[in-house]
């Protein structure tokens, strides 16, 4: 049996409507917000709430990732790694890159990571409704972990890509540092830059480190808040940085590759290897990465997203287990991966592997071997997969390495997008989607620029 997971999440929902009304409660539901926000119990289950909003198919559930996923493909040219195969527009949208600015997922992803926030702020200004200092700290340190969580979607999805020189000009996000309270009042606002979105993140995530515990159960505990920052320094190319924490998360954390590449998937239960996953039960949360990935059998609707041989012939080695996890679908014949087979498994966010991963490519790109060298680190993952040992290192090999340790998992367009990579279309090179063009970022959502008379869109999008 699981432990106690995210369940509570109604006592706090009458706060989470924003403009949109997004959730809707029954009337019984609902709690006086005084009560709520007066007590010890109404700010455990805010955060509580909070965590069941992350868990919602709409972001960490799995939405975000299938995203990622498909905005790094292109329906166009027949050669790409993944086919989209589902019935869902709004995927079908961003695998052909013609995303509209009433997207119902889009819209869905702004609006849930803003509840998440919004929640996050909620139980930090609270706070002193509760009585033990030890639990106040480490409150405070869980909601800034998840504000950051939700932030780094956000600026990634909606902002153009960080780059040096420009990240003080493009626009990201909205910040918003205070908890609303009143979704009647004007909550017009402008889009902070990346770079303003960038430096709270992190801002955010080392007082997250410094508050949270080493232990935290299947919570986020520090060394969470460390491999989010080595994430979030990755991005900005901040290869110091990125490498320092990625480095501390191997050495100290306690965390372990599994035994087996199978073995870091599909579990009900945090692993050795897990960092951080959104947790998921038959009462709560939903995988919806299982049901975009899966065969009807696994849990899936049969496979919305088919892989390709063009993914498969990347692997040099064929005893790779990366390169055979996976199955056909008996009932459609596709070639599915196995990295989602359990319906009721826990979302993978953060492991270890990615760690190894940002060590070596830092490492490289610096041309230091703090902790390890990268070819070592890189050799670790292949071991574990049963592939043979590099004897030698590019850092094209290093980022395909990555590519196939980490495919299916939402990092495919952010990883685009911070090497400046580009999509090619007709399959020739005659016609390539650059990694800062408008089209590979999201609309600011429909709602949010009618409720919103001050907010500027993005690029492409109209006004």
């Amino acid at each position: 049996m699981k432990p106690y997971k995210f369940i509570i999440f109604i006592l706090f929902t009458a706060f989470l409507t924003s403009c949109e009304d997004e959730l809707q409660i029954e009337p019984r539901q609902n709690q006086d917000s005084e009560v709520t926000l007066g007590t010890e119990t109404g700010i455990v289950n805010i955060l509580n709430g909070a965590y069941a909003i992350a868990a919602d198919a709409d972001v960490f559930g799995g939405r975000s990732l299938v995203s990622a996923d498909l905005m790094a493909q292109t329906g166009l040219t027949s050669t790409t790694d993944f086919r989209w195969r589902g019935s869902y527009g709004e995927f079908r949208q961003m695998y052909t890159k013609s995303v509209l600015v009433d997207n119902a997922f889009v819209r869905q992803i702004y609006a849930r990571n803003y509840e998440i926030i919004n929640a996050a702020n909620t139980v930090i200004e609270n706070i002193d409704k509760v009585a033990d200092a030890d639990k106040r700290t480490r409150m405070i340190a869980e909601a800034n972990f998840l504000k950051s969580l939700a932030y780094f979607d956000l600026v990634r999805f909606f902002g153009l890509p960080y780059e040096a020189g420009k990240q003080n000009t493009q626009l990201g996000v909205i910040i918003r540092p205070n908890a609303i309270y009143d979704f009647n009042a004007d909550l017009s606002k402008e889009r902070s830059t990346v770079e303003e979105v960038y430096t709270l993140i992190i801002q955010q995530l080392n007082a997250a480190y410094n508050g949270l515990p080493e232990e935290n159960s299947f919570y986020p505990d520090k060394y969470a808040a460390k491999a989010l920052l080595a994430r979030v320094y990755l991005q900005q190319q901040n290869y110091a940085a990125a490498r320092d924490a990625a480095n501390e998360v191997i050495e100290n954390s306690g965390r372990a590759l599994s035994t087996s590449y199978a073995n870091a998937f599909n579990h009900d239960e945090n692993q050795i290897e897990d960092i951080f996953a959104i947790q998921i039960t038959k009462q709560t949360g939903e995988n919806e990465i299982v049901v975009m990935y899966a065969s009807e059998g696994n849990g899936g609707r049969g496979g919305d997203v088919e892989i390709r041989n063009t993914y498969i012939n990347k692997f040099t080695d064929p005893n790779d287990d990366r390169a055979n996890f996976n199955y056909i679908n008996p009932d459609n014949d596709r070639l599915l991966t196995s990295k989602y087979t359990n319906q009721y498994g826990d979302v993978g966010i953060i492991r270890l592997a990615e760690m190894y991963l940002i060590r070596a490519e830092t490492n490289f790109r610096l041309g230091t071997s703090v902790g390890d060298t990268a070819l070592n680190d890189i050799n670790l993952i292949r071991t574990r997969a049963h592939a043979a040992n590099f004897t030698a290192l590019t850092l094209a090999t290093i980022l395909r390495e990555r590519e196939l340790e980490l495919a299916m998992e939402g990092f495919a367009i952010h990883d685009l997008k911070r090497t400046k990579g580009s999509i090619d279309v007709n399959a020739d090179g005659s016609e390539l989607i650059p990694y800062d063009d408008p089209t590979l970022v999201f609309p600011i959502p429909l709602r949010e620029m009618d409720a919103n008379k001050l907010i500027t869109q993005n690029p492409g999008y109209g006004s």
